[in-house]
């Protein structure tokens, strides 16, 4: 991997450095090692800072953009995102930003509503956390599209992928689920319970 290759994934020069100087891995997860170990223990938090200030800040992502470009009224959910995500771009000094790309209003507001009250440091770690997350599931896209590792989709797959472990994993603790708390379940695993729980 390269120095570009990483950039995408995460914005801090130090960390696609130390990964292109360690590069070629033996497998998916010699990547995945080498990866977690430069992102906790080779960088400093000036890099952990210009990585995550190198997210778009959400405001500036669909449906803002639509409303802007478009001149149309934006709904109220979407106003409280807006005013959140400034809110906690002021709080943190850097952007919200979510592990996955796909746009859920109301798991991403849920979440800002409890990200703002959130004491600094412990967002900092949060943050870092989701990073690492980023990073992980990048190399593994990385793997599959070079062909390196079997064709893989998503979710679950390419959790389990970036993870480097089987499905067979135990039931989550609670059932019946709404759409939105069994996001919240599965981010809270992905952190805190990798590889353990199937949500």
């Amino acid at each position: 991997m390269e120095e570009r290759d990483l950039l995408e994934c995460c914005g801090s020069i130090k960390f696609a450095s130390e990964m292109a100087s360690a590069s070629p891995f033996s497998s998916l997860q010699h990547a995945l090692d080498v990866a977690s170990n430069t992102w906790c223990n080779k960088i400093n938090v000036h890099s952990w800072l210009i990585a995550l200030n190198a997210h778009t800040n959400i405001c500036e992502k669909s449906p803002f953009s639509h409303a802007f470009y478009t001149n149309t009224p934006m709904d109220s959910i979407t106003e409280e995102i807006y005013a959140l995500s400034v809110q906690y771009l002021q709080k943190h000094g850097f952007p919200y930003f979510t592990i996955s790309s796909e746009w859920d209003a109301d798991v991403i507001l849920m979440d800002l509503k409890t990200s703002v009250k959130t004491k600094p440091s412990c967002e900092f770690e949060w943050a870092r956390r989701k990073q690492l997350i980023i990073i992980k599931q990048y190399i593994a896209r990385f793997f599959q599209k070079k062909g390196y590792i079997r064709s893989t989709t998503e979710s679950p797959e390419t959790q389990a992928a970036v993870k480097d472990f089987d499905l067979n994993k135990k039931p989550f603790w609670k059932d019946n689920l709404d759409p939105i708390a069994r996001e919240k379940a599965r981010q809270f695993c992905e952190i805190w319970y990798p590889g353990e729980y199937y949500v």
